[in-house]
């Protein structure tokens, strides 16, 4: 290859790397009224630690979801005395994929996704959220520690009214105990 058409190669390449979007949503295009589809992985930042805090970038997409009785039935394999939801309710299940990452070699952190139903909620299409339930989720479920520079895969189970069409999944880091603050986050619970 001659200089003038590695010239012109790199000069494509590098419009082309500034000009294609990344296949992730900013957190900040992110909101209850535009919440991100299944499968869209959204970007953000999480603060952690309390004496000498530092922002972490967490990537968070819904890969899944399974509602009503095929719910029910993926929930009987982690506890087969599970009952039925509430009237008028029926379990819906996501499966969630939570990665962190530091911003410098020296990060750390770690945060925890606990099993705190109160940093993953289920709200209705008008944001009235819905009371967390206490049932295992299936394996493998969205729980515990999350070191910087892991990827954590797993089930978080909530019960929602039969009617609602367009549930919404809300991620607070800084509610349920946890040491992160950051951005609070929404995906679709359907398609």
């Amino acid at each position: 290859m001659n200089s003038q058409s590695l010239r012109r190669f790199l000069k494509i390449t590098l419009f082309n790397i500034f000009l294609v979007p990344l296949p992730a949503v900013v957190a900040q295009g992110n909101s209850p009224a535009n919440p991100a589809a299944l499968g869209e992985p959204v970007v953000s930042v999480v603060e952690i630690g309390v004496v000498a805090a530092s922002n972490y970038d967490v990537t968070i997409a819904v890969l899944e979801t399974v509602r009503g009785d095929a719910a029910l039935d993926k929930l009987k394999t982690a506890d087969a005395s599970i009952a039925s939801a509430k009237e008028g309710y029926e379990y819906l299940l996501a499966r969630v994929r939570f990665e962190l990452r530091g911003r410098a070699v020296s990060d750390k952190g770690i945060f925890d996704l606990a099993g705190s139903p109160f940093q993953w909620v289920a709200n209705s299409a008008d944001l009235r959220s819905y009371d967390g339930i206490t049932v295992t989720p299936p394996e493998p479920a969205l729980q515990g520690p999350v070191k910087a520079g892991e990827t954590k895969e797993g089930w978080v189970a909530f019960a929602v009214e039969r009617q609602e069409t367009k549930p919404v999944l809300t991620f607070d880091p800084a509610s349920g105990g946890a040491t992160g603050r950051g951005n609070i986050l929404f995906f679709k619970l359907y398609k």
